[in-house]
C-alpha cells in the first residue's frame, strides 16, 4: 500500500505540471489583449504598452511561465489586477466555504444515494423501485440553478423555514446548518441520483451470486445478508462515482453559490471572469483542479480499504 500511494504520488507530478501549463495558457487562450483590456477603452497605446511591461507580457512566453510556476511554488500566485488582493489571500478566505459546501454535498448525496439504491435494487420492481429511479432520472437531467430556485420558492418564500441566502463558517451552530442545507441539498441532488442508479445496479449484479445466497442458506437475516456481503461488495463502483461527483460539485459550486450568494471560490471565479481578472482565474482554476486531483488520490486509496481483494504493488 505504502509503495502504491508513494507510486501515485509520483504520477501527480507530470499532471499537475500539465494543469499548471493549461492555466497558464488562458490569458493567451482569451480573446483579446491582457494588456488592452485592463488599460480600458481609453487607454492610450503607451498606456497599453507599459501595463504589458509591468505585468511582464512584453517578456517570452518561457519566461513568463519560468516565473508564474515558481512563484506557485511558493504559494504566490500573483495579484488582482482590478483590486490589487493577492490571489492567494483571496483563495484562503473562500476556499473552507467552497470545499464545506461540497463535503456537505457529498455525504448527503452518499447517504441518500446509497439508501435508494438498496432499497430500490432489494425492492426491486416495486413502486419505491420506480418512484426512486424517476427521481434519480429527474435529478440527473434537471440543471442545479433552477433546483436551487425552485427550493427557495419553496423553503425560503413559501414555507419561511429556511434563510434564502448567505452563509456561515461555524457550520456546527444552529444558524450555520440551517444556511448549509439548502445549497448542500441543491448542490448534491444530481450526484445523489447517479449514486442511487448505481447501487441499485451494482447490487442487482452481486445480489444472486452464489456466496450471497449461501449467507442466505446460512440462515442469516436479509439485512445481515444485504449490508454485510452484498453492499461491501457493491461499494467499488459506488466509491468511484462519489469520487469523480466530487470533483464535479467543486465545479457545480460555481452555479450554486451564485444562487445562494455564498462567498466562495466558485462565486469568486465568476466574478474574475466577468472582470477579466487573469491571475485570479488562474489561481481558482488551479486550486480547483489540484483538489480534484488529490480527491482521486484518495478515492484509489479508498478501494483497497474497503476490499482487502484489491492489492496495489
Amino acid at each position: 500500500m505504502f509503495n502504491y500511494i508513494i507510486k501515485r504520488l509520483l504520477q501527480l507530478i507530470p499532471v499537475l505540471f500539465g494543469v499548471s501549463v493549461i492555466v497558464f495558457l488562458m490569458i493567451y487562450l482569451i480573446p483579446g489583449d491582457a494588456a488592452e483590456i485592463i488599460g480600458g477603452p481609453t487607454a492610450t497605446a503607451e498606456e497599453v504598452e507599459n501595463i504589458r511591461v509591468k505585468l511582464g507580457l512584453d517578456r517570452p512566453m518561457y519566461e513568463q511561465y519560468i516565473k508564474y510556476i515558481s512563484g506557485v511554488l511558493r504559494g504566490e500566485l500573483g495579484y488582482s489586477f482590478q483590486t490589487g488582493q493577492s490571489v492567494s489571500e483571496a483563495i484562503k478566505i473562500r476556499y473552507g466555504n467552497t470545499f464545506s459546501l461540497a463535503v456537505f454535498s457529498a455525504i448527503i448525496a452518499a447517504i441518500i444515494g446509497v439508501g435508494a439504491g438498496v432499497i430500490a435494487a432489494v425492492k426491486q420492481n416495486s413502486w419505491f423501485d420506480y418512484l426512486s429511479m424517476s427521481v434519480a432520472t429527474f435529478g440527473i437531467s434537471a440543471p442545479t440553478f433552477w433546483i436551487g430556485l425552485l427550493l427557495i420558492v419553496v423553503f425560503c418564500v413559501k414555507l419561511k423555514w429556511l434563510p434564502i441566502s448567505g452563509f456561515s463558517s461555524q457550520f456546527w451552530t444552529k444558524d450555520g446548518l440551517t444556511h448549509m442545507i439548502l445549497p448542500s441539498i441543491t448542490l448534491g441532488f444530481s450526484s445523489a441520483a447517479m449514486i442511487a442508479r448505481m447501487t441499485r445496479s451494482s447490487i442487482l449484479e452481486i445480489i444472486h451470486q452464489d456466496y450471497v445466497e449461501t449467507a442466505r442458506a446460512k440462515g442469516l437475516s436479509e439485512r445481515v445478508v444485504i449490508l454485510k456481503h452484498a453492499l461491501k461488495n457493491a461499494l467499488i463502483p459506488v466509491i468511484t462515482v462519489i469520487g469523480v461527483n466530487f470533483g464535479g460539485l467543486l465545479g457545480g459550486a460555481v452555479v450554486v453559490e451564485s444562487v445562494f450568494a455564498i462567498n466562495g471560490i466558485g462565486r469568486l471565479m465568476v466574478q474574475s471572469i466577468n472582470a477579466r481578472d487573469f491571475p485570479m482565474v488562474q489561481g481558482t482554476v488551479l486550486v480547483v483542479a489540484t483538489t480534484f486531483v488529490i480527491i482521486n488520490l484518495l478515492t484509489d486509496i479508498i478501494y483497497a480499504v474497503i476490499d482487502p481483494r484489491i492489492s496495489y504493488k
